[in-house]
Order: C-alpha cells, then sequence, then structure tokens
C-alpha cells in the first residue's frame, strides 16, 4: 500500500557518483550529511503524519570537482522492530499504535500501558549532529542514534541523560 504523504525512499548503501550539469568548484571538498522522513509504510500500515516516517540519512560529498551521493535508513530500534513485524508497532508523533481490540480488557490494558511506558520512538528523523568526533541523527525526543557519517552506519542508541554514553546494538 503507497502512503498518502510520499513514495517511500530507499537506501543507496553503496556511493554513487552523480551526474553534474555545469561544474562542482575544485575547492568544494568535504560530506554534507541530511536526514529527513524517508519511509512512510511499513507492511500494510500507513504513518498519519510527515515527520513519522522512518528516518533516512543521505550523505553528499564532494571531492575533486565530483560528487557522490549514498542513504541508509536510521536502523533504530524503531526501524528494527517496526521491519521485523512487517508493520507500524510504536507509535510516532502522529501515528498512534493502540492494542489489540480482540484481546480481553486486562492485554488491552496492559498493552497499552506497555506501549505508553516502553515504546517511546528513536526514530531521529529531524537532523544530524556533531559531538566532538561523532555525529548523531537527533530530533525532540529521548533519545539520539550515532552514526558512522562514511558509511551511514547506524553505531548505538543514545541518551543525553546518560552522558553521551553509546548503547552498542
Amino acid at each position: 500500500m503507497q502512503s498518502i504523504f510520499a513514495k517511500n525512499g530507499s537506501e543507496t548503501p553503496e556511493p554513487v557518483k552523480a551526474e553534474v550539469t555545469g561544474s562542482v568548484p575544485s575547492w568544494l571538498q568535504g560530506t554534507l550529511l541530511r536526514n529527513g522522513p524517508g519511509l512512510f509504510s511499513v507492511g500494510s500500515c500507513e504513518y498519519n503524519h510527515w515527520f513519522d516516517g522512518m528516518s533516512l540519512i543521505h550523505s553528499f560529498t564532494f571531492r575533486n570537482g565530483e560528487m557522490t551521493y549514498r542513504s541508509k535508513f536510521l536502523k533504530s530500534h524503531t526501524y528494527n522492530r517496526n521491519i521485523k513485524a512487517d508493520k507500524i508497532v510504536v507509535s510516532e508523533f502522529g501515528t498512534m499504535i493502540y492494542p489489540d481490540p480482540c484481546t480481553n480488557i486486562f492485554s488491552r490494558a496492559f498493552t497499552h500501558l506497555r506501549n505508553i511506558i516502553s515504546n517511546f520512538t528513536d526514530n531521529n528523523l529531524i537532523n544530524i549532529i556533531r559531538y566532538g568526533q561523532d555525529y548523531y541523527a537527533t530530533s525532540e525526543i529521548n533519545y539520539m542514534n550515532q552514526i558512522d557519517p562514511g558509511t551511514l552506519e547506524t553505531i548505538g542508541r543514545v541518551s543525553p541523560h546518560m552522558r553521551m554514553t553509546v548503547l552498542r546494538f
């Protein structure tokens, strides 16, 4: 099922040389990292808000008058859980996940409480920040995800309250 918001993005894990119209200045050297929503449906489930899509990180590298591009989904706990379940199982900004109505009242209550307490998303799809030599995908939630700026691999989830200690996957 295709989302009403946008077409699902895809990963480009290996650098692809861009076709340049005009020229890239030879003095322009370095990498620009961008972050934003890229996966708007999982299985047959769709997100209800533009800010809910799973994070897709983009890398634009400029060297010697050429540019290469690559992209990868942020492999957050949220992303991994959704992909494993083949549906959206973690609530986001505008997409709430509700208990299964076919279960009894106690199971529904427990599921709802578990979702509130332990299902905080770590889908950091807003920005990339640099802290020392480390790079993090960030948003307005309780966690950040450290990424490798060269490969775009997700290194681990970090809580700012834990003095930037990386939780390795």
